[in-house]
């Protein structure tokens, strides 16, 4: 009997089950904010394509499903100018980072100003920053809403950016998702994938190699 070539066992794993016990990482399909300068607060609403768990932790800690937010007033991508900002390397001032990291432990949010490597003092558990509030959210099923006051947002005027990532037990799920106060995103829609399609997916990944890639939502239509 011959041996299948290595592509074609990868596009076949690809047809096998998931194991019942891991789901796959959860995936935003729907999200957006509203402001209301009345209140001087920015409400969000972030719909999954399943309910996330976002109590259960692994021995170290880590959350089975969790999310984090970094918004700026300035830049359209808040994640690489925070990054920038807290390794050094850029502008801080005009961004904040929201977390859902501490809910197994606080059952909140934490709301973070990031700091520069020049601050010593505390930080948060992610090195981000300083620790100005914490807030509370709501979870109905597959959604989550919270409300963020636009103070700690940096955002008197209502007008910022964001852009949001899935984790599950500390992994990264490899999609970063940006969006602008006010507006409202559907992710695009995928089809339901065929025996076929999938056994291609298994292929290309062999073809494309492993790299992480960054993707903007779009409305499906």
């Amino acid at each position: 009997m011959k041996t299948l070539p290595a592509i074609l066992v990868l596009g076949l794993a690809a047809l096998a089950p998931a194991h019942a016990q891991t789901p796959a990482p959860i995936a935003a399909v729907h999200y957006g904010s509203t402001v209301d300068l009345g209140t001087g607060m920015a409400h969000f609403a972030l719909q999954f394509d399943r309910a996330p768990d976002l109590f259960t932790v692994d021995a170290v800690s880590r959350q089975a499903d969790t999310f984090q937010f970094w918004t700026d007033t300035v830049a359209a991508d808040p994640i690489a100018s925070t990054d920038a900002g807290v390794a050094g390397a850029g502008p801080l001032g005009t961004q904040a980072v929201l977390t859902a990291v501490d809910i197994p432990s606080t059952g909140k949010l934490t709301y973070i100003w990031p700091q520069d490597p020049g601050y010593t003092g505390p930080r948060d558990s992610g090195g981000w920053g300083i620790v100005e509030a914490q807030g509370a959210y709501v979870l109905s099923g597959d959604t989550v809403t919270f409300d963020v006051p636009l103070s700690l947002l940096r955002a008197p005027d209502g007008k910022f950016y964001y852009g949001f990532e899935t984790y599950q037990y500390g992994a990264w799920a490899g999609v970063d998702y940006f969006g602008e106060a006010g507006k409202d995103y559907w992710v695009t829609c995928v089809p339901e994938p065929s025996q076929a399609l999938l056994l291609l997916a298994g292929l290309a990944a062999l073809a494309a190699g492993l790299r992480r890639r960054r993707s903007s939502p779009r409305a499906c239509g």
